[in-house]
């Protein structure tokens, strides 16, 4: 699955010849999570996809439970999962790799509200995240140098918290309650989430557990700070309050974001959150 949008500049055809120079004969290629849940079948030996955040999560949700493993070609602009396991390179030595690659576990989460049931693969959460996705998506997805687009993201989540307000909150993280309001709850399954923001450290999505981060009013000018020095290029690091659990609920959310959608006017409804441990299988 290849979202031209993403790849700068490279064309289905140039995507294709670079495989088959490695060895491999490309049977599909398809531009949408329809079409490639579509061709999925027992007989293909490998998937993959190509793109940003958004196209690897369509992957990996069709391909979960199922024995096919997913390579990645990261193409976005934050290229979180791929950021996540350590997947980085040219074009050329990610696919070459593929022969020998890692066989990988992938965790995919699951979360159940009113709109229903469905995965997410990065984090679902609320408060600084929801509303940086959205004023960034009105003032930077525009831009087309990626670099540039994730400065101006990260510029824009800073604008938006100096001003943000801790929402109440009722957490049960595996049966222990948690009360409060912050300024930002992310159940992670990642290590990374956003215009890259690494809220904590250790975050693995091939161990079986969802991380819980949070932050209230007392963690403001720390994640000020460490917005500034992201943007500025200076060293940073952040350690925001964190916990593992296997399921988690929460009481409170009248809008959240699952991955990079967001989701308005959920009435403060009781939302659920589980993990499937090694529901995919990544080459890295």
């Amino acid at each position: 699955m290849f979202n031209e949008d993403a790849g700068d500049g490279l064309s289905n055809d140039d995507l294709v010849d670079e495989i088959r120079r490695s060895g491999h004969d490309v049977v599909h290629l398809v531009d949408n999570p329809t079409a490639f849940a579509r061709t999925l079948d027992d007989s293909i030996d490998l998937a993959v996809t190509a793109g940003g955040d958004g196209t690897v999560r369509s992957a990996a949700v069709s391909l979960a439970g199922r024995p096919i493993p997913l390579a990645i070609l990261p193409f976005g602009t934050a290229n979180n999962i791929a950021f996540s396991l350590g997947i980085e390179g040219t074009l050329s030595e990610l696919i070459q790799r593929w022969d020998r690659a890692t066989r990988t576990p992938f965790d995919v989460g699951a979360a159940r509200g009113p709109w229903g049931s469905c995965a997410f693969v990065e984090a679902i959460g609320s408060g600084l995240m929801v509303a940086g996705i959205t004023a960034a998506k009105q003032h930077v997805d525009h831009i087309d140098d990626a670099d540039t687009r994730l400065r101006g993201a990260l510029e824009t989540f800073r604008d938006v918290l100096v001003d943000l307000e801790a929402q109440p909150v009722t957490l049960h993280v595996d049966r222990r309650r948690v009360t409060g309001s912050f300024l930002l709850i992310e159940i992670m399954n990642i290590g990374s989430i956003g215009p890259q923001l690494e809220l904590a450290s250790g975050i693995d999505p091939r161990d079986g557990w969802l991380s819980v981060v949070t932050a209230r009013e007392a963690h403001r000018p720390l994640l000020i700070d460490y917005l500034s020095d992201r943007i500025e290029g200076r060293a940073f690091g952040l350690e925001l309050p964190t916990e593992r659990a296997r399921h988690v609920e929460v009481e409170g959310w009248t809008e959240i974001h699952i991955d990079d959608q967001v989701r308005r006017g959920l009435d403060a409804e009781t939302i659920a959150t589980s993990i499937t441990p090694a529901a995919v299988t990544v080459l890295v």
